[in-house]
């Protein structure tokens, strides 16, 4: 599998998903809830909610310090709150990102097809037996698709008979549902 080949259909699809731009806003305040349970000598916790497009939040993050004897820099400690609160925010909007990003797909049966396009045989090589890669992923569509262990494991059973083309066929029939 060449991603270094801008044909590739995975490339291609990153490519896309790439292209996508979203303007996010983070606003910073202290959390005055946590800090009251928390109820540790000087410390302070800042809530950072992270915005898409001035609507509603899509990532709340908490950071937070505790000023004493040890902290050199107040400026530092005060820094190192606010940044906190904002990666936490910032990893919990990633899942809101995924969410996103998957409500604008208008084909992601076709992506997931395109998918399994990049493990397709190359021509002539119909004979040969299923490369590595596509015995693995094609064991993944399996059990992401057939609900029937029984089914499953049947045809997870047959899987190492497979020709680079049957397999290949297989990939793009499971891909697709």
């Amino acid at each position: 599998m060449d991603t270094q080949d801008e044909q590739n259909p995975i490339r291609q699809m990153l490519q896309k998903l790439c292209q996508a731009q979203y303007v996010l806003s983070a606003g910073f305040s202290v959390d005055t809830g946590a800090m009251a349970v928390l109820k540790t000598p000087g410390i302070l916790v800042v809530k950072c909610e992270l915005s898409l497009e001035g609507k509603g939040p899509i990532g709340v993050g908490h950071g937070s310090t505790v000023i004493s004897r040890l902290n050199k820099g107040l400026e530092r400690a005060l820094f190192g709150c606010l940044n906190g609160a904002l990666m936490s925010s910032i990893n919990v909007a990633c899942k809101s990102l995924d969410a996103i990003r998957l409500e604008g797909s208008q084909e992601s049966s076709t992506k997931s097809a395109a998918l399994g396009e990049a493990y397709r045989a190359p021509q002539g090589e119909e004979s040969q037996p299923a490369t590595d890669k596509q015995k693995a992923y094609l064991r993944q569509l399996l059990s992401l698709n057939i609900e029937d262990s029984g089914e499953r494991e049947k045809l997870e059973a047959q899987v190492d008979e497979l020709t680079k083309d049957e397999a290949s066929h297989a990939i793009k029939a499971y891909a697709a549902r």
